[in-house]
């Protein structure tokens, strides 16, 4: 699986589905809306001050996956609808309300798939390119759906979509549907029973994520790290440390690019080296992002937040829903420091983040600033991501082997590097603010960080 833009993904040609999700009308519960996470809530927040100005800033998570063989129609159906049936998350609707923005969350049995469109002819690239990215215009967090599907239907085989509002979803949960809808897919052609079992829900975790973070207090010894951390930087969150040509509190259009940052081979030399000084990949990759931002002018500390995923050893490991937490690194890349040292310094800054994770970022900020859980969208946030897509469920899988992830929004103030690794080696998805200092500024780092990459894999 690959972290792509959808611009750079191929569809053949066939003929286009389009379904939605259809609701019954159905007052809120006596017992009032049901809890949305840390990350809704300012999710939510924001999405409802862009609609106030008119400006709409989507963000949707998209997996695409390829079925072999002549493909099933009422079968790939009855596996998208126990999808959603499955995962309450999904089965959420957004209402608009005088005090905002109330979500509901409907009974398994109440919801249906709908057909939106159906045999669409699509003869070209750019149709099936148009396909697509009107399925990622679709979603929306104010005004709904949160969740729609398409498929790209051809006589041997059939490129399938499934595109969520990011309020409801996260990059590792597009590779947990991949997973989920090719095996009860194949399950339900081979006429065995799939799982049909409830999955562990996301506003469970909601209800634990607070409840966890309410009880914390501004003097409370598990902020030690936070306050620290944000002592030693003007505002919460520390900004991307190289210059991007971008004025603070306005959004831009999207640059989207994947990079090959090392082939298979290179990235198991790579993983050795880091090995044999006491590192992993991970913390390889963070010595050698913090060297390069240095090399390109930045400081000798690389700060930056990580996404950090909130299902790991827990029940909710194969849920479907936004469970990550954001944690604070300071990775020190010292002139003076060798491979080893710098993997040291990487490593304990990895665990001084990770110690973090209960600690959600929003909760943070507001004890320690003040400043509320709505986070502002000033200025650029560092931002450095990694996942190991051979790691989940299915990976192994020929459908999960070529599948692709999405991230796609139409505009943004800040710079994301998502970097990744699958069976084709280690990979760099970036989105960020397309000025020209910023194609500029990404595109050297991308540059120096392959050098550095390519030096430590000679490291032993």
């Amino acid at each position: 699986m690959r972290q792509l833009p959808a611009e750079q993904a191929v569809v053949d040609a066939g003929t286009g589905w389009t379904w939605g999700l259809d609701f019954p009308e159905r007052l809120p519960s006596p017992a009032g809306p049901p809890p949305t996470s840390y990350n809704q809530g300012a999710h939510l927040a924001a999405a409802r001050r862009a609609h106030a100005a008119g400006e709409p800033i989507p963000v949707a998570i998209c997996c695409a996956f390829e079925l072999p063989g002549p493909v099933h129609l009422p079968v790939l159906e009855a596996a998208l609808l126990s999808l959603v049936r499955r995962h309450e998350v999904l089965r959420t609707s957004c209402h608009p309300t005088r005090w905002g923005v109330s979500l509901q969350v409907h009974d398994a049995q109440d919801v249906r798939l709908e057909r939106r469109s159906h045999s669409v002819p699509l003869q070209t690239h750019a149709a099936t390119r148009a396909h697509v990215d009107a399925l990622l215009r679709q979603v929306d967090p104010v005004t709904g759906p949160l969740v729609v599907m398409g498929a790209v239907i051809r006589a041997h085989s059939a490129t399938v979509h499934v595109v969520y509002d990011h309020l409801v979803a996260d990059v590792m949960s597009a590779a947990l549907t991949v997973a989920e809808l090719v095996t009860t897919y194949e399950n339900l052609l081979r006429g065995r029973r799939p799982d049909t079992d409830p999955a562990p829900g996301f506003l469970d975790f909601a209800r634990e994520e607070r409840a966890y973070n309410q009880a914390l207090h501004a003097s409370d010894e598990r902020l030690a790290h936070w306050r620290a951390f944000t002592s030693r930087e003007a505002g919460f969150y520390p900004g991307f440390p190289l210059g991007l040509g971008t004025q603070a509190g306005r959004r831009y259009p999207v640059a989207n690019h994947t990079h090959l940052l090392l082939p298979a081979p290179m990235t198991e030399q790579l993983q050795a080296a880091c090995r044999a000084s006491g590192g992993s990949v991970l913390t390889g990759l963070l010595a050698a992002m913090a060297l390069s931002v240095r090399d390109e002018g930045g400081p000798d500390v690389y700060r930056t937040m990580m996404p950090t995923d909130r299902r790991r050893a827990s029940r909710y490991t194969h849920s479907v829903g936004w469970f990550i937490n954001a944690v604070p690194l300071e990775i020190p890349a010292p002139r003076t420091a060798g491979f080893a040292a710098l993997l040291a310094g990487a490593r304990q800054g990895l665990e001084a983040g990770r110690a973090q994770a209960q600690v959600h970022h929003l909760r943070a900020r507001q004890l320690l600033s003040g400043t509320g859980t709505s986070p502002t969208a000033d200025r650029a946030v560092s931002f450095f991501s990694y996942l190991d897509f051979r790691r989940v469920p299915g990976a192994g899988h020929p459908s999960m082997r070529a599948a692709a992830v999405h991230v796609w929004s139409a505009a943004t103030s800040g710079s994301y590097f998502w970097f990744h690794r699958d069976h084709d080696g280690l990979h760099l998805n970036t989105l960020y603010t397309a000025t020209p200092q910023a194609h500029r500024t990404v595109g050297s780092l991308v540059t120096t960080l392959q050098r550095v990459l390519h030096a430590f894999t000679k490291m032993s």
